[in-house]
């Protein structure tokens, strides 16, 4: 069982300047654990900056460090909603690609981030938070009073593009 020394982590909002730590944690959790290859990492860490450096209005991240190398992060997406009549400014956002490296996990520093993402949500006046979190990922969650709903519908674009016949 990990001591409290062992969880100690720094949790921070990131900039620009950490783009490079940022592309790397996702590229390694997305072919590591995901299984997804296309651009090699340094072809991806520059798409990832180009990305990002144009989409900073709309996303938030979060770096957690441990002795000054990044091990974890999250993501604050905010989208606009359509105005009602007794609220014209609607925001909410969606919770993306909160990810621990490995030896990392089990020691608060998921949990950490989730709080830091809904910490600036609340600052930020939004509405709602949503998130399409893994199965292993339900428990996190759900401690932070996130609920499982059954009045949201998923279209897949992408498997239905791929599923359609060609000619």
């Amino acid at each position: 069982m990990p001591n409290a020394r062992d969880s100690i982590a720094r949790i921070r909002r990131a900039g620009i300047e950490d783009a490079a730590a940022l592309a790397h944690l996702r590229w390694l959790w997305r072919t590591s654990e995901r299984d997804e290859y296309g651009l090699s990492e340094p072809e991806f860490e520059t798409a990832f900056t180009d990305w990002w450096s144009g989409h900073q209005s709309g996303h938030t991240a979060f770096i957690a460090e441990r002795a000054g190398h990044p091990v974890g992060m999250a993501w604050l997406a905010i989208f606009d909603r359509i105005p009602q009549p007794r609220r014209l400014d609607r925001r909410a956002g969606n919770v993306q690609s909160v990810f621990v490296l490995e030896e990392h996990r089990n020691r608060g520093i998921g949990g950490a981030l989730v709080e830091a993402v809904i910490a600036e949500a609340h600052a930020r006046g939004l509405g709602y938070l949503i998130v399409h979190p893994s199965e292993r990922a339900y428990p996190l969650y759900e401690r932070f009073g996130f609920g499982e709903t059954n009045r949201i519908l998923h279209l897949d674009l992408d498997a239905r593009e791929a599923a359609a016949p060609r000619g």
